[in-house]
Parts: C-alpha cells; sequence; structure tokens
C-alpha cells in the first residue's frame, strides 16, 4: 500500500512531526462531530481525493451518508511527479483505501465541470484539496460555497505559506478561516 501523506516525505514536510496529518485529521472531524448536526442525512463533498486516504478518514468517521469524492485521476500531480506514481497506480490506491465503504461515491471528472449537478443549500460540509493553483482553488470555493447549507461548513487542506495560493484564495473567498488544524487544513462555517 502506498500513501501520499502518511508515508511520504517532502522537503516542505519534513519539519512536521511524526503522524502531523493524521492527528490534523482527527482534530478536524472530532471538530465536525461537535459542530454538525446529527440528521438522518449528513452530506459532504471532497474535491480532490487523489488516494483517498481522507475520504476513508471521512468515512470511518460515521459523520457523513454520503462522501461525494470528485477526481478526475489525470493531470499534473506533483506527488505523481516526485515519486513515479502513475494515475492508474493512484485509481488502484483510492479503491483499496475506500473499499470498505458503500457510502463514498466518486465522480472521476474536474470540479468546475460537474458543479451544477450538485444542489445548492444541500450539503453540510465541503472540503477541498484539488489543484492548490490560486485560480483553481478560488473557482471551487466560488463554485461549491453556494451548495452548503446555513450553518454548514466549507474547508481545505494546505493553508500553509508553501501553497500561498490557497491562502489568497480563501482569504478572498471567505475571509479568516475558522480554524486552522495541525495538517495545515482549515475550516470556515458558511
Amino acid at each position: 500500500m502506498i500513501t501520499q501523506r502518511f508515508n511520504t516525505n517532502v522537503e516542505w514536510r519534513n519539519y512536521w512531526p511524526p503522524n502531523h496529518y493524521m492527528f490534523g485529521m482527527f482534530q478536524m472531524i472530532e471538530f465536525l462531530e461537535l459542530h454538525i448536526p446529527h440528521t438522518e442525512h449528513t452530506e459532504m463533498i471532497e474535491i480532490g481525493s487523489y488516494m483517498g486516504e481522507s475520504a476513508m478518514l471521512f468515512a470511518s468517521s460515521n459523520l457523513f451518508t454520503t462522501i461525494t469524492c470528485i477526481d478526475p485521476h489525470e493531470g499534473e500531480e506533483e506527488f505523481n511527479d516526485l515519486f513515479g506514481y502513475t494515475w492508474e497506480d493512484i485509481e488502484k490506491e483510492f479503491s483499496l483505501n475506500t473499499r470498505y465503504f458503500d457510502n463514498i461515491i466518486h465522480h472521476k471528472e474536474y470540479s468546475y465541470e460537474i458543479h451544477d449537478i450538485f444542489a445548492d443549500g444541500y450539503y453540510d460540509f465541503i472540503y477541498i484539496d484539488g489543484s492548490h493553483k490560486y485560480k483553481d482553488v478560488k473557482r471551487d470555493l466560488e463554485l461549491y460555497l453556494p451548495k452548503i447549507k446555513p450553518g454548514g461548513f466549507i474547508a481545505g487542506h494546505d493553508y500553509m505559506e508553501y501553497f500561498d495560493g490557497v491562502q489568497k484564495a480563501v482569504f478572498e473567498v471567505v475571509g479568516e478561516p475558522e480554524k486552522i488544524f495541525r495538517d495545515y487544513s482549515w475550516i470556515k462555517r458558511v
């Protein structure tokens, strides 16, 4: 089993303590558990699922009735270039990591191509971890913000200097994050 976040070394992450990503995700899940009403239908969208590790953690939390993952499994990807992964490798890992969860739906498309199939004001939580380029993050925020029900949350990953486009887009569209977790995930109530 290969993983992107749990056991890879990249220069910009070398100073992180062990299991930094895992504990950050646990912090976010705990935050969501305390702040999202527990109803019969609790829905989330994850934009950028890559190997399915965060989708697996969200599914393991049992907070969400459905987890809709959007990832085309094609295009530019820093981790593929760094470690020699192919998109076929990534798709196999996504399937492996999500295999026990029948509430995970995968759309193998770009988020901007299918945003209109999702109802406005329906989702409790949207997590953005696709492209980290400013224009792409801003577009995802603008397209998917209306999809969140009042009082729901929008969040994402890599709110750090290395990905300054993420920081800039988040600040411009939703303002200062409500909270930044140990793995540099950020969250904001809508």
